[in-house]
């Protein structure tokens, strides 16, 4: 493995988890409505999911001989609540794409980092799913019989 590649790669991560951890905060302030009784608290879950990401990277760069940064990606603001949801997919789906990168620099050897950027991914990817389900992006693939079962029953 490039440590050096790699140290930039996570820094990358680094730079998005923060981004998460800030645009995941301030959303859980701005939400309202009926709705801030369920978003406000899922937004501050997905802030500190965000820091405890940053901390293993952080930790993991300076394992490999470098400097964790203390620079951001893009935070997005808003007080539309489908919007939120949409810049928080867009953070979940760019973490999701860094963390695979990521993987692609490791080699077979690199158990220990594979294994965390897996781990770490898998999450994000998670968070994709679920913020694609609450926006409905994805059609369900019911079958026939299964789609007349519902309009009978």
């Amino acid at each position: 493995m490039d440590k050096a590649r790699m140290i930039d790669k996570l820094n990358e991560i680094l730079k998005w988890e923060y981004a998460g951890l800030v645009q995941y905060t301030q959303f859980s302030f701005l939400v309202q409505d009926t709705w801030r009784e369920v978003f406000s608290e899922f937004f501050r879950d997905n802030g500190e999911e965000a820091l405890k990401h940053a901390h293993l990277v952080g930790d993991k760069i300076v394992a490999l001989g470098g400097v964790p940064t203390v620079e951001r990606g893009e935070v997005k603001v808003s007080t539309e609540l489908t919007e939120m949801l949409e810049y928080s997919l867009e953070v979940e789906g760019k973490q999701v794409q860094l963390y695979t990168e990521a993987l692609e620099l490791c080699e077979n050897r690199d158990v220990a980092i594979r294994v965390l950027l897996e781990d770490l991914c898998r999450q994000e990817q998670e968070g994709v799913d679920h913020l694609e389900k609450v926006l409905k992006k994805r059609e369900l693939a019911i079958t026939e019989r299964a789609s007349t079962r519902q309009k009978v029953g």
